[in-house]
């Protein structure tokens, strides 16, 4: 079930093989990823359309002094105003497009 109160949960995980760094916000909701630069990846859910979490690619190569945390936050919120955002008319389509194939 989808949880909506993120706030304490929280799942990282960082895989030294592929250099990436994940983290979770613990929704369970199904998301898709939204590129925001070379290094920094948002996972969107399809149904709220807010960040499930986010990945960090090539962690090592990361001067942290060179990108401030501040900057990284403009860059993530700009790319998620630029989300379409959905509609309820979205949600009846898809509804309508369900029972259609249920109920034939």
């Amino acid at each position: 079930m989808v949880n909506p109160n993120v706030a304490n949960e929280c799942d990282e995980l960082y895989d030294r093989e592929h250099d990436v760094y994940y983290v979770s916000f613990g929704t369970g909701e199904p998301s898709y990823c939204v590129e925001v630069d070379d290094v920094l990846v948002v996972e969107v859910g399809f149904f709220s359309n807010l960040p499930t979490g986010y990945r960090i690619l090539n962690r090592s190569k990361i001067q942290p002094k060179r990108v401030s945390n501040e900057e990284i936050k403009k860059r993530l919120s700009e790319a998620l105003r630029a989300l379409p955002a959905p509609t309820m008319g979205d949600r009846e389509a898809a509804v309508g497009r369900s029972l259609d194939k249920v109920l034939g």
